[in-house]
């Protein structure tokens, strides 16, 4: 009987594959790392076909592991880091030797041409978000401006997963998640816009059909069944963004709940029915009903990467983050007033995609200890303000689901449940992506009829942390001194470069 599933994953350092039973339970992973070429600042980018050589390869390793039968796969989902747009001739063929992924910064200049000639919060207000680099289809204006050819010989745009289910099945497909993330797409009425198309001078002609995102879109054809082991005819589901995926693999789906995801970067997001137009918010549709408005700082766990790698190299040997969190932990609540803000790799509010880091408030009795915390703590921070914006959004925040690697660090729970007043639970889910993949997945050939109500059922189990009042209220004070110092700081790099 056909009752498993098999769940591929495009990240930015790995192409993944795992077989799931009924349950949604792992029975094996198989992984394919790759490096981002990055031959220039701002840009990030690789190539395509390594991604399917890669994904071929777990395939065929997971069934080889787990020693599955091709036949007792039901069916595929996929997911991927998104964004990054992937041109295809009329005949399959890649035109995008290098694709731009979803933090390449390189088209910031079609950007600001677009923002020239018209009036950002109209557009802003037909997308659902404002215009920033991120976006597909300012990556597909920037092929345009800069390499004419590709553009015109590209039939279509598929970001990775998309694809990877194209080569799958030759089928070419989008899905919701995927589509509200090209400023393309009208978050009103639910489809491209041929409004933000002209806007940003794009062919609307060249996306793909969007289907819900555990449609069935097509089957696996016989050459890559040969090529992969799998049963020509299984059906393949449209997928979704990784991020996205992954908020329903962790079961953070509902009103009321929200996700603080630090792994590298840090993302607020929550499950909301509408989007939240807000300039410091991002909004994607989820791959479920509904919306995810999101904010994201692209050095939340890095900063504590580069905290780790200063002090190690200025003390000769690798010091641990236990180490780390120790010497953090002698300092006072709030650092004694010292502020980090953390957004040494900018952020996706156009007024900040350049921004840098820094210390602020830093005096002759501040020592190693608050340089420490008050890096955790500016992360908070930038978390607080974020959870301030929501809550005046009309968003009810009630609880913080608190996920990824950065739930590891004790003294980072505390703050930030402390910063943010709001109870936090930790999660230790390692594979949301690929469990969300393989319920889109199930739902798609009808063996899952609520995938929302399954995700909320199987959510792992938590650790829970509540806000202490006392550490609640000295942060209050240094939470307004964040706000200021960011609404201050808003445009200040972009100024500095012109």
């Amino acid at each position: 009987m056909a009752d498993h599933f098999l769940a591929l994953d495009i990240g930015t350092q790995s192409a993944r594959a795992a077989i799931l039973d009924a349950d949604g339970e792992i029975l094996g992973i198989a992984q394919v790392v790759h490096d981002v070429d990055s031959p220039h600042q701002g840009w990030a980018q690789q190539k395509p076909n390594d991604w399917w050589q890669e994904t071929c390869q777990a395939i065929r390793d997971v069934l080889a592991q787990t020693d599955m039968a091709a036949e007792s796969i039901a069916a595929i989902g996929t997911c991927g880091q998104m964004h990054g747009p992937v041109g295809i001739d009329r005949n399959g063929k890649v035109t995008t030797e290098s694709v731009q992924l979803w933090c390449d910064k390189r088209c910031q200049p079609q950007v600001e041409a677009v923002i020239a000639q018209h009036d950002e919060t109209r557009l802003a207000a037909i997308a659902g978000s404002s215009i920033n680099p991120a976006w597909s289809g300012l990556k597909i204006r920037w092929h345009k401006d800069n390499q004419p050819e590709v553009y015109e010989k590209s039939e279509q745009f598929l970001v990775p997963k998309d694809f990877i289910n194209y080569r799958l099945t030759e089928v070419a497909a989008a899905d919701p998640s995927e589509a509200s993330g090209s400023f393309l797409w009208d978050c009103q009425r639910n489809e491209y816009s041929t409004q933000l198309a002209d806007a940003v001078e794009v062919d609307i002609a060249k996306l793909a059909p969007v289907h819900a995102s555990h449609e069935v879109i097509g089957a696996i054809v016989p050459s890559v069944a040969e090529l992969t082991g799998l049963r020509a005819g299984t059906p393949v589901v449209a997928g979704g963004g990784d991020f996205p995926v992954s908020m329903l693999g962790f079961g953070i789906v509902g009103q009321g709940v929200t996700a603080d995801v630090t792994g590298t970067s840090t993302l607020l997001a929550a499950h909301s029915p509408e989007p939240l137009v807000d300039p410091a918010i991002q909004n994607l549709r989820h791959v479920v009903d509904g919306w995810i408005p999101f904010t994201i700082l692209d050095c939340g766990g890095l900063s504590m990467k580069w905290c780790k790698d200063l002090v190690s190299d200025m003390c000769g040997r690798d010091v641990s983050y236990d180490e780390l969190i120790e010497r953090a932990s002698e300092a006072a609540v709030g650092s004694d007033g010292l502020v980090f803000f953390p957004y040494m790799l900018g952020e996706r509010r156009r007024e900040n995609t350049t921004s840098r880091g820094g210390y602020f408030g830093l005096n002759l009795n501040h020592s190693a200890p608050h340089m420490v915390r008050a890096v955790m703590e500016g992360v908070a921070f930038a978390m607080g303000k974020d959870v301030s914006i929501f809550r005046e959004r009309g968003l009810n925040v009630e609880r913080i689901f608190s996920v990824g690697g950065g739930t590891r660090n004790k003294l980072w729970n505390r703050i930030k449940a402390d910063v943010t007043h709001s109870t936090l639970e930790l999660s230790d889910e390692p594979e949301a992506g690929l469990k969300g993949a393989a319920l889109l997945a199930a739902t798609g050939v009808g063996l899952i009829d609520d995938p929302v109500q399954v995700a909320v059922d199987r959510r792992a189990k938590t650790q829970t942390v509540e806000p202490d009042p006392d550490a609640a209220a000295a942060y209050a004070d240094l939470q307004t001194e964040f706000v200021r110092i960011y609404d201050h700081m808003l445009g200040f790099w972009l100024e500095n470069e012109s």
